[in-house]
């Protein structure tokens, strides 16, 4: 398979969000650089007895709670809900995330990937740049190359989607860190409106200074 994701020497790419984050206990802000008009939670899915991806408001709803962008999925959930999966937002939505986001940037053709080195995915062995208390290695190629992470080529795959993904014209960015169960997104007013007003995606508005999920 042709890989369209290129990693890259120069990772200066990323200055902006490593000059635009907070403090590692900052809370969303801790993963997204302030300065966006609107940012949300996107609640990783978890799975049913029978294999059925539930989305956090279904759990919630059962247990006669309510979900919010503070909720953790220990607040919710009852004995028989297996956990959502951490630090990879869920390969089958990953292509309908990239749709939303196509729409709000104008270089959907040329984005930057970041990637946790501990995933030791691809050419682990170079640069990095920092942000707080992780590593990421870096990469561009166009927003549908997203999905390409978990690919290492025929009869290998493990879903893994970025740790931080975003477009040149830095209209949005996007972080999923390796211990959470939710993605991150900042971006512009009507991006947040898409995402939490549509039926594909479960995404609830968020704060900067909302602490981690």
């Amino acid at each position: 398979m042709l890989f369209r994701l290129r990693p890259l020497a120069d990772v200066s790419p990323a200055a902006w969000i490593q000059a635009g984050v907070g403090d590692f206990d900052s809370g969303v802000h801790a993963l997204l650089p302030a300065g966006f008009a609107a940012y949300a939670r996107l609640p990783h899915p978890a799975e049913s007895a029978d294999g059925r991806p539930l989305r956090w408001r279904e759990v919630a709803e059962r247990s006669g709670r309510a979900v919010d962008s503070h909720t953790r999925f220990t607040d919710i959930a009852g004995p028989e809900d297996e956990e959502p999966r951490a630090g990879s937002f869920p390969a089958e939505l990953l292509p309908v995330l990239c749709e939303v986001l196509a729409a709000h940037t104008g270089t959907p053709e040329h984005c930057y990937f970041g990637l946790w080195d501990g995933w030791g995915w691809l050419d682990a062995d170079g640069p990095v740049f920092h942000l707080p208390g992780r590593d990421h290695l870096l990469y561009e190629g166009p927003l549908d190359a997203a999905t390409e992470f978990g690919d290492r080529g025929p009869g290998y795959f493990f879903p893994q989607s970025p740790s931080l993904i975003w477009p040149e014209d830095r209209a949005w960015c996007v972080a999923t860190d390796v211990d959470l169960d939710s993605t991150y997104v900042g971006g512009s007013a009507r991006l947040v409106e898409d995402l939490t007003g549509g039926s594909r995606l479960e995404a609830l508005p968020a704060e900067l200074s909302d602490p981690l999920g």
